[in-house]
């Protein structure tokens, strides 16, 4: 398996480098694009967690705040404090600070590793303004739309959650150690908050630039136009097809290239679903980078999002709406 992996990415960058000198134009459209995304979209809509996230940590200030959440996290999650803290941020903020914040808490040993993992199974989640704003108002048309994919897209990360808090130990469920109120250097903390912040979103442009170039790379070698061709006898529609692909790579470019087609609403929300809980490889890897330095492996993180896809997309397929559509 790994052999096979190793080869992809050897392919991969070779046609990387040929369309660098075939055409550079196109390279430098992609990379300019993306970047352009990145500072309108990425950039003002996830900085500012990362650094409210790292203070927090960093001063140990979330010890205190989280011990609100102690009872229910503890009686419904089996989550510490903590840990019930991250899952909610993780909900409400976007792909991936939620992963991120867990790393935190275990680096600051927070968090145990059992939780951590656990944490990693159902914490990382597209945000609300991306699925109700970007996909649901901008790309469909409606709100309703973009509610029901941020609904289907939450409770399959409930459902994950409550189901692995069957296997969750006991030594999670102890409450935060008492902290005594603001014992931390605030010039420090800021100074390191905002190191760890900034380096966290360059790598996180670095992988949306990356990404948003391979697809173009692959479409301008038109393997996208031949694996298209491979699935035409189930009957599928081209623009289908190509619009997973994109989103395989990238959760921006497949939802957009899912959503500007003339596709029937109910096959768009399907594959909308699919692609935001996938999150896309782009996300994929900007979590692993996160994980590895925390020393955390990625195998439960890729099975959660895996079960989450398959969750996320047979709730909206039962939607009561979607049959009216």
């Amino acid at each position: 398996m790994r052999e096979i992996f190793n080869l992809t990415v050897i392919i991969l960058c070779i046609l990387y480098f040929l369309s660098m000198f075939l055409n550079p134009q196109l390279i430098i459209q992609s990379t300019t694009k993306s970047a352009i995304i990145w500072w309108e979209k990425v950039l003002p809509s996830i900085f500012p967690y990362f650094l409210v996230i790292n203070v927090l940590i960093e001063s140990k200030l979330i010890s205190y705040l989280s011990n609100i959440f102690f009872l229910p996290s503890k009686k419904i999650f089996k989550l510490s404090s903590n840990g019930f803290l991250a899952m909610i941020i993780g909900m409400l903020t976007g792909y991936p600070v939620g992963a991120k914040m867990v790393c935190n808490l275990y680096s600051q040993k927070l968090i145990s590793k059992n939780e951590a993992v656990r944490l990693l199974y159902f914490v990382n989640n597209s945000g609300p303004l991306f699925i109700i704003g970007t996909v649901g108002i901008n790309l469909l048309g409606s709100k309703k739309y973009g509610y029901m994919l941020f609904f289907a897209h939450i409770l399959a990360s409930l459902i994950i959650a409550l189901c692995t808090s069957r296997f969750a130990q006991s030594e999670i469920l102890s409450a935060s150690a008492p902290y005594k109120f603001l014992n931390f250097d605030i010039g420090k903390v800021l100074s390191k908050s905002v190191k760890d912040s900034v380096e966290s979103i360059l790598i996180i442009g670095g992988f949306i630039t990356l990404f948003f170039n391979l697809n173009n790379v692959l479409e301008y070698f038109k393997i996208y136009h031949s694996i298209c061709s491979l699935f035409r006898f189930t009957g599928a529609d081209d623009t289908l097809i190509k619009g997973l692909l994109y989103g395989l790579f990238e959760i921006t470019n497949g939802s957009v290239q899912i959503n500007t087609n003339s596709l029937p609403v109910w096959q768009k929300l399907i594959a909308s679903e699919l692609i935001i809980s996938w999150g896309g490889l782009s996300v994929h890897f900007q979590t692993i980078s996160f994980l590895s330095v925390a020393g955390l492996q990625s195998f439960h993180y890729i099975i959660g999002k895996l079960i989450q896809c398959a969750l996320a997309t047979a709730i909206i397929c039962v939607f009561p709406i979607i049959l009216q559509l």
